[in-house]
């Protein structure tokens, strides 16, 4: 290694030391401040909160559920994009066609004073719009989201899409057609 490499290197290392220091002290803080404010609290304060919250997850378990037992048995033929696992799969009345891995972006990249994202693709139903094959092979859904084919897994994926391969999408299009409907689970 060439000492500037290695000056690149270690300052590089350096960096994310700093960077992991710095989340963990977010995470302490935070930590501290829940704290507090639970110690505020009244311990009827506290339990409607913990019931709020148990209640919340309860029906986002609920609504994944539904929409991932919709998608399963839908009579036509549709997609269902599993956004925790990163596969797609063609569909029809509980039958799997085809599975494909997919890369999913979140809604927006971090900017430079927002270090993480703070939205991903919503989950639901979608309908596509229109298959567009001309200059690049895709599908616009309703709602603005898109499902391109790319064989470039190192160009991060498009902020609101979802890419797959070439192969996978050519080995479906021709069984995809503009009313469509796709599942996010």
């Amino acid at each position: 290694m060439t000492s500037s490499t290695l000056k690149v290197a270690t300052t590089l290392a350096l960096l994310l030391v700093a960077a992991d220091i710095w989340v963990a002290t977010r995470h302490f803080a935070y930590a501290r401040e829940i704290g507090r404010l639970r110690a505020s609290m009244t311990t009827t304060e506290q339990r409607r909160s913990d019931l709020i919250i148990a209640t919340e997850r309860d029906k986002i378990r609920m609504e994944l559920a539904l929409a991932k037992h919709q998608a399963q048995w839908d009579s036509k033929l549709h997609l269902s994009i599993a956004a925790d696992s990163g596969h797609m799969y063609l569909q029809r009345d509980g039958a799997l066609l085809r599975d494909m891995r997919v890369s999913i972006a979140p809604d927006r990249l971090p900017s430079m004073k927002q270090r993480t994202t703070t939205a991903t693709i919503a989950l639901g139903q979608r309908t596509i719009v229109q298959v567009d094959t001309s200059d690049t092979l895709q599908l616009l859904l309703s709602g603005g989201t898109r499902i391109y084919a790319s064989d470039d897994t190192l160009t991060p994926v498009t902020p609101g899409d979802v890419r797959t391969s070439t192969s996978d999408f050519k080995a479906v299009l021709p069984n995809i057609s503009a009313g469509m409907n796709v599942y996010f689970y």
